[in-house]
């Protein structure tokens, strides 16, 4: 097993993760704020449609950051999970071929074996180090569950 890195193992954006802490917490304390700045007589102007649909808008806005925050890449024993949003991937060892990251691109991206490529918003660049950091790790998990036979767990003989 790579030195770095015991599974399970979960990697999470920081930047990102802050960014939508933060924006909930202010956009929720603003509109609080500001509803509450209204004299009774114009509150009581707002219908029931208009207070849901104001209410609909805020929640959508949490959600979509909620979906930020939720962004990780799980490595266990039997595979790497991929949580990007509400979207979850699950795939086994041997169908993960790579990861690279690039300055260039804002986060990791893995090579499957089908031919095709995944985003790992869980890794970003605007993380600096920390995603360097994070991508070397998960490449050496990669390179460690490659070296293992599925079958009995056993490592193979170099």
């Amino acid at each position: 097993m790579a030195d770095l890195v015991t599974l399970p193992h979960r990697w999470r954006p920081f930047g990102a993760r802050l960014a939508a802490v933060a924006g909930a917490v202010a956009l929720t304390l603003a509109v609080t704020f500001l509803w509450l700045m209204l004299s009774d007589e114009v509150r009581a102007k707002f219908t029931v449609f208009q207070r849901l649909s104001l209410l609909g808008v805020l929640a959508a806005v949490l959600a979509l950051l909620n979906g930020i925050f939720r962004t990780s890449a799980l490595a266990e024993a039997s595979g790497l999970t991929v949580t990007n949003g509400y979207k979850v991937r699950r795939y086994e060892w041997a169908e993960v071929v790579r990861v690279s990251l690039h300055r260039n691109r804002p986060w990791a991206l893995l090579d499957l074996s089908d031919g095709n490529t995944l985003a790992v918003m869980a890794i970003q660049v605007s993380d600096g180090q920390r995603a360097r950091l994070a991508a070397r790790e998960l490449a050496l998990v990669m390179a460690d569950r490659s070296a293992t036979d599925d079958a009995d767990g056993a490592e193979r003989n170099e």
